[in-house]
């Protein structure tokens, strides 16, 4: 059975963590965190820009107006 993607970069990373000081391993998970912040942070964005996107209508539309 292949492996995933995920399990290559694991077994990678399992190796480099044998050989690695604390130092490295601290600043390493420092970068992982920061990454994943980031991520979330792109995620959000998108989504309140696609939000922003689907009701740009409703300001061009008097919505005094009642039918």
């Amino acid at each position: 059975m292949p492996r995933t993607g995920r399990q290559i970069i694991m077994e990678r990373l399992n190796k480099a963590i044998q050989t690695a000081t604390t130092g490295d391993l601290q600043r390493a998970a420092i970068f992982l965190e920061s990454a994943r912040e980031v991520r979330a942070g792109c995620t959000k964005q998108r989504a309140s820009s696609r939000r922003a996107q689907t009701n740009a209508w409703k300001k061009k539309t008097d919505s005094s107006i009642t039918w």
